[in-house]
């Protein structure tokens, strides 16, 4: 790829329960190759966790810490010492990804979309359409890896 269309800022958003390990391990290969920032982002939508006393609320960067830190293992084995930033969001899923993707000028956004039933496309959004849709910037779009 010529250096000047090479994005120079990706974005991989992750959740604990969808790790995008795919999305990891190509959006970390094309920032060591092309030199480009990588930013891992963590959109919740709660704004805090239950704890065993009651509902304590979290600030952003408590929000960001404590998934970086739930999923760092998994970081770790698709990044290894890439360097990377973590920014997190409270919104909607599609909408935060679009809003930090805004935010932190990303030129474009890696994420994995699972395989969805008739159901869940009748009546559930794609976070990854909604994402296409909305995004400003280009979108890379990765099925989900299932494991062998």
């Amino acid at each position: 790829m010529h250096k000047s269309l090479a994005p120079k800022t990706l974005m991989v958003p992750m959740t604990p329960d969808r790790p995008a390990r795919l999305a990891l391990r190509v959006a970390g290969q094309m920032a060591r190759e092309l030199g480009s920032r990588l930013i891992l982002a963590y959109v919740s939508t709660e704004p805090g966790h239950m704890e065993q006393v009651g509902f304590k609320l979290e600030s952003i960067d408590e929000i960001r810490d404590r998934l970086e830190g739930a999923m760092g293992a998994i970081i770790q084995e698709e990044l290894g010492d890439q360097p990377h930033e973590a920014v997190a969001s409270v919104n909607e899923r599609a909408d935060g990804i679009v809003a930090l993707a805004r935010t932190h000028g990303v030129d474009l956004i890696v994420l994995e979309t699972r395989p969805r039933s008739l159901l869940e496309r009748v009546f559930t959004p794609s976070v990854s359409a909604k994402v296409v849709q909305h995004a400003p910037c280009a979108v890379l779009v990765l099925p989900e890896e299932r494991p062998e």
